[in-house]
């Protein structure tokens, strides 16, 4: 029970973050997280001091959600029709939810650069095509949907073909917790399926009759193996290149690691030096002054053996005379 309670809490947090624009997250993170640590609980402080500011497609991507529910709604829909076509193998379903989706990706790509104008943050294009493909990995994976529907994306999603999304480290907070309001005012699947069904009816009509047609359909059919087919050889290739990649990293990793380990060392060993040169001056500063101290000592020494030599030869020239 606490552990959820404290995971409630978390997730509370990161619904009022991940709602701001990026120049407000550290300053009200740091501050959630204080008042945390101020009420007691410093591991809740401490997840709170760890979440991370959203990427700018990511922040795009929320604030659409929060802004936009209906549409977001409509596309969460469109994939659930998409990934029933997909796996019914339903070729005419799929050209006419791949128009829909289309539609409606211009549409919140438009919406996404005016939420983003209008916070003084106009998108590049790059950060646009992450947002569309985050959209886009709404409608293939059902987790990745429900990401989306949190508001409290951290990272923009990317789809491969059909399988399945990864969401590691891409929501904050409980990844299943969406926003209660929303979902409480969402209607039903079934009424706004059957809206969007009926508005399609009368716009799309004369391109269903032609698409009965057989011989357009079996040129469909066939763009469709073709486009399959196409995906499948992208898909083995994303593949071996993300294996590349998970490999050069991994040995990145490594040689980081090691370059970490080599310069602690290097560090360590330079203290060392620098405290035995600290040393090794102290001992030539008392060295130099012994020398100079010896070199007194020996110049009055010199001094009395001249005098003890002068005494000998006079004891000598005095034993001399009286032999």
């Amino acid at each position: 029970m606490m552990e959820r309670m404290a995971t409630d809490a978390l997730t509370a947090a990161a619904d009022e973050l991940y709602a701001l624009v990026p120049e407000e997250f550290t300053a009200v993170r740091n501050a959630l997280a204080k008042d945390a640590r101020a009420a007691g609980d410093r591991a809740l402080g401490d997840r709170i001091g760890e979440l991370k500011k959203p990427s700018p497609a990511a922040w795009i991507a929320n604030q659409l959600v929060r802004r936009h529910p209906d549409d977001l709604d409509e596309l969460h829909d469109l994939g659930e029709e998409l990934r029933e076509a997909q796996a019914a193998g339903d070729g005419r379903a799929l050209t006419r939810i791949g128009g829909e989706r289309r539609r409606l990706l211009t549409a919140l790509l438009q919406q996404a650069i005016e939420l983003a104008d209008a916070a003084d943050r106009s998108p590049s294009r790059a950060v646009l095509d992450e947002v569309e493909q985050t959209l886009i990995a709404a409608t293939v994976d059902e987790a990745a949907s429900q990401a989306l529907d949190t508001g409290r994306l951290v990272r923009s999603l990317q789809a491969v073909g059909f399988e399945p999304v990864e969401l590691d480290g891409a929501v904050a907070g409980e990844a299943s917790a969406a926003p209660s309001k929303r979902r409480a005012e969402r209607p039903a699947r079934s009424d706004r399926r059957t809206v969007r069904a009926g508005a399609a009816k009368s716009v799309d009509e004369g391109e269903r009759r032609a698409a009965r047609e057989q011989a357009e359909q079996d040129a469909q059919d066939e763009r469709i193996r073709a486009a399959r087919r196409q995906a499948e050889a992208d898909l083995r290739d994303a593949r071996d290149r993300a294996e590349a990649a998970q490999r050069a990293l991994a040995d990145a990793e490594d040689q980081l690691q090691a370059a970490e380990w080599n310069a602690d060392e290097l560090r360590d060993e330079r203290h060392d030096l620098e405290a035995r040169l600290k040393e090794l001056r102290a001992e030539i500063a008392e060295a130099e002054r012994d020398e100079r101290e010896a070199e007194r000592v020996r110049a009055k020494a010199a001094v009395a053996v001249d005098r003890a030599r002068g005494d000998v030869e006079a004891a000598e020239a005095a034993l001399a005379e009286l032999e």
